[in-house]
């Protein structure tokens, strides 16, 4: 199964996981969202090159989100859509190699 990635509007790209069905009265399912990458300069000291680089470059950031989703009541994109998520391909975005600054 290929993973699914999104996007916010701050430009930063988050990979949605599965991590575990709720224990509740409603059935509801925990996902998990894991920062890859954000739009930043790719070597400020060098150049004023901009694009996608490592997540290790946002250490100031959300590094891991946390959305749930109730299947019964909405989708999975209904509900990405709703916390302000685009879905995207990520082989339509190149992301630079980046060390922790």
């Amino acid at each position: 199964m290929e993973n699914v990635y999104v996007i916010n509007d701050s430009k930063l790209i988050f990979k949605v996981d599965f991590e575990r069905q709720l224990d509740s009265k409603e059935y509801g399912l925990l996902y998990r969202l894991e920062l890859v990458a954000g739009y930043d300069y790719v070597n400020a000291d060098e150049n004023d090159l901009q694009g996608f680089v490592g997540a290790s470059r946002f250490i100031d950031d959300v590094q891991l989100e946390h959305f749930t989703v109730y299947p019964m009541d909405e989708t999975i994109k209904d509900r990405l859509i709703e916390e302000g998520y685009t879905l995207i391909n990520i082989k339509d975005y190149k992301i630079f190699a980046s060390e922790r600054v």
